[in-house]
């Protein structure tokens, strides 16, 4: 080990390769030797799975924390969303709607949809009026109990009226001839609703048009009274058709494309009200009368039906929001979506959700006082900067920032909930007597409600992404366990080569994206924006299939050549390639990280220490005792000095701390054993074997002449050639010896000791004749093999000479 140590006592910047090499292969040889000792080990060893052990526990208690502060979340943002129950009366909602409007092609067939009676039509379904009996439904009851008048489904009832809004080219106000034959026409045609902007219809009277001079009623042969407004409206409506569009479900990435924008300013829109309060014929005739001045015409852009339903029976009270909305493209199409939201009438749906509240937000003010102390903290010692500029800390500030979003949305959400509320108490006083002139309560109720719905809406989908945000704190407690810190390693190793596989991929996908645009999007809405071509091209990416016949129907050559090409280079090359290098880094971060123990194991250990909790030495104070150890030049700790530092150390502690030593050790012994430096430690070693059989031979030598002055005598240590005060403390290879030895020994004057007694004599002498006694076995036992050796040789040269007897034909005698 002399070269070794030569090696070792170089400065850093003195080394050369080979003096590393010749370290790496005394750290191997020494650690490896340690590793067949159970009781004993290499003090820094020791300090470093102390340190190992200390960030173990500190990650696995930061494990319960973090679980719990997801858990509550996640149960706190359930219960207020009520996510099942919504499910259930969404999806009736959602299924009814598309049947009504599932077999429309043209404008005139969404006005039929409208306006017929029909089974599953929209009156038929918003507009029921009587029960399953074919009884007429019942008005209200009470003051408080508005029986089953409006309702939708059974259990959902209308609230105010149905807002039809729609947004125009211009908003220039529009208007056509009109005769009214009926009291509901006569006062729309008067008041113009529907034809003037809702900013003119607001800021002015209406523009009184030309409306005929209807004062009354006619009879009819049996004596009662019947307006002719569904009559002469049809007919008008025959008279006059709008222009003919085609009706599409449209996709959200369309949405950008068309002309009108749901952020324009509504007043600029044009609309009208259906009223649950009157008879399935009066809203009738209300549609009709619309139908027939042309209210959609060539220079609607967008057509909205909007309605707010009261749930009382599927848990807390509720208001369900629905929007029907029809974009009108410039190219003759129509194309329909429905949107749904939910706006909760009570904050907290049991005691059990206020629980939830109440501990996520102790959680998270203890987290911010956490994080508050630790800033202090750095901040007194001068760390602030460093402190602030870790990754760990600034994701851990982004969490807590989201997580106090998070309760303003709950904060914010209340506040609605009051708003939503205090807009229902007037139109509930009113009971079903509401009317036209009751239009600007049920305009501010709209408008609250649609301010209500869009934030909500916005904090929902902050509720959803805070839940993956909050994943990202189990890779912190999940890297202090030395398996699952393979695989956090892995995804943390993998980002540098993907981020140059991005570079590469990026380019090549959007040349697709744009190229299968071009081909494919004049006639396949998938492929018709930039938006749903992404989409597209990345779902034939991950499931490889697409439609084949709709894309070759025109250009199959091209399209041949585009599905070919983007199936063999983004499909097999790309996407292979990605899972190649996650496999390779994955192996090569397997190989150079440390073997620990299963989570099962961590899990047992934890275990038995907290079932010895009381005598269990704390990782802290065995950190402090090895490093005040390491201070006063002591080299290897055993079992017997921990005994003597700490008596009442349970056994398992003992065991699983020399354990873990002996597992660090080989892996220590092991981790240079790379191709890379395998033959250049082998070089190393056996350089500084010939040096060991070279002292070997000197020793021998000196001990034949006079075997005991070899360890009166001691040799003194070699010269340092510079100042390793730092270096002694981390690398036991530069720890002086004072006898060969290791040990002093312990001799009297004229003090003679006979063989026959060196069992009971001294302990050097005993360590002595215990040497000798070796000594002389292994001397026995190689001239034993030499003899062998001599006996084969003999044979080999005898059977040569008989070979040679018979190949030359002479005798064998």
């Amino acid at each position: 080990m002399s070269s070794v140590q030569r090696a070792a006592e170089k400065s850093v910047k003195d080394r050369k390769g080979a003096d590393n090499i010749r370290i790496k292969a005394g750290h191997m040889l020494t650690f490896d030797h340690l590793v067949l000792q159970p009781d004993i080990v290499e003090r820094q060893v020791a300090r470093k799975v102390v340190r190992k052990n200390m960030i173990r526990a500190a990650g696995c208690l930061a494990l319960p924390l973090t679980l719990m502060y997801f858990m509550t979340y996640v149960i706190a943002a359930r219960l207020h969303e009520d996510i099942t129950n919504v499910f259930f009366l969404e999806s009736t909602l959602r299924m009814r709607t598309d049947n009504i409007f599932n077999d429309v092609n043209t404008v005139e067939d969404l006005w039929d949809a409208l306006t017929s009676k029909e089974y599953n039509s929209f009156l038929d379904v918003f507009f029921h009026q009587t029960d399953i009996f074919g009884n007429p439904q019942v008005r209200n009851l009470t003051q408080e109990v508005f029986g089953d008048w409006g309702m939708v489904e059974s259990y959902n009832q209308i609230q105010g009226a149905v807002r039809v809004f729609q947004t125009r080219k211009d908003s220039v106000d529009y208007n056509t001839k009109y005769t009214c034959n009926s009291k509901i026409s006569c006062e729309l045609c008067r008041m113009n609703e529907g034809f003037q902007s809702i900013r003119m219809f607001s800021s002015r009277p209406p523009m009184n048009p030309d409306c005929g001079t209807w004062k009354g009623r006619r009879l009819t042969e049996s004596g009662e009274e019947e307006e002719e407004a569904e009559i002469i409206a049809l007919e008008t409506s025959n008279e006059t058709r709008s222009v003919e569009r085609r009706l599409h479900i449209q996709r959200p990435e369309l949405r950008t494309s068309f002309p009108a924008n749901e952020n324009a300013d509504p007043k600029d829109g044009f609309r009208f009200w259906l009223f649950p309060s009157e008879t399935q014929d009066q809203v009738l005739e209300r549609l009709n009368y619309f139908r027939s001045r042309n209210f959609i015409d060539k220079d609607t852009q967008l057509l909205q039906i909007r309605m707010y339903l009261m749930n009382v029976e599927l848990g807390r009270n509720r208001l369900e929001e629905l929007s029907l909305t029809f974009r009108f493209s410039e190219a003759g199409s129509v194309y329909y979506e429905r949107y749904l939201q939910t706006l909760f009438l009570a904050f907290w749906q049991s005691m059990t959700s206020m629980a939830a509240d109440g501990l996520f937000f102790l959680i998270l003010v203890l987290t911010l006082c956490y994080r508050i102390w630790h800033m202090w903290k750095a901040f007194l010692t001068s760390k602030l900067f460093h402190h602030l500029m870790s990754l760990h800390t600034a994701w851990e500030w982004v969490i807590v920032m989201f997580g106090w979003y998070s309760m303003l949305g709950f904060y914010n959400m209340m506040v609605w909930e009051k708003q939503v509320i205090d807009a229902l108490e007037p139109i509930h006083r009113r009971g079903w007597e509401m009317g036209q002139k009751n239009v600007d309560e049920i305009s501010e109720f709209f408008d609250i409600c649609d301010v209500v719905s869009v934030g909500t809406a916005a904090i929902r989908v902050i509720f959803a992404q805070y839940s993956i945000v909050l994943m990202f704190r189990f890779f912190v407690s999940f890297g202090s366990q030395p398996r699952l810190a393979i695989v956090l390693r892995t995804m943390q190793n993998v980002m540098t080569d993907f981020y140059h596989f991005l570079i590469v991929f990026l380019p090549t996908f959007m040349a697709y994206v744009i190229s299968g645009s071009l081909i494919f999007g004049r006639r396949i809405e998938a492929f018709a924006t930039i938006q749903s071509s992404v989409g597209t091209c990345f779902r034939i990416g991950m499931e490889s299939e697409y439609n084949w016949l709709d894309m070759s129907a025109e250009f199959f050559w091209a399209a041949a050549l585009w599905a070919w090409s983007f199936l063999l280079l983004v499909v097999l090359l790309f996407l292979n390639m990605v899972l190649a290098i996650i496999l390779d880094i994955y192996n090569e971060t397997r190989e150079s990280s440390f073997p620990g123990e299963a989570i099962w194991e961590t899990m047992g250990q934890f275990m038995t220490r907290t079932r010895r909790y009381r005598h269990w030495v704390p990782d802290k104070v065995l950190d402090n005792s090895l490093a005040y150890a390491a201070g006063v030049d002591q080299g290897m700790l055993t079992r017997k000095d921990l005994e003597l530092e700490f008596p009442d150390m349970p056994d398992q502690q003992k065991d699983q701390f020399f354990q873990a030593c002996r597992v660090e050790m080989k892996w220590e012994s092991a981790k240079d054993l790379t191709r890379k430096n395998l033959l250049k430690l082998t070089g190393s070693v056996m350089d500084a074997l010939d040096v060991a059989h070279k002292a070997v031979d000197r020793v021998t030598e000196d001990e034949r002449e006079d075997p005991l002055s070899t360890w009166v005598n001691a040799t003194p240590p070699a010269p340092m050639t510079h100042d390793l005060k730092n270096e002694q403390s981390s690398n036991f290879l530069l720890k002086p010896f004072d006898t060969k030895g290791g040990k002093h020994p312990k001799l009297k004057l004229g003090e003679y000791v006979d063989e026959c007694q060196a069992d009971g004599g001294p302990e050097w002498l005993q360590e002595t004749w215990t040497l000798l006694r070796d000594q002389r076995k292994w001397i026995e036992y190689a001239n034993w093999h030499c003899q062998l050796m001599q006996w084969q040789v003999q044979q080999a040269m005898e059977s040569r000479k008989y070979d040679e007897t018979i190949s030359s034909g002479a005798p064998v005698l």
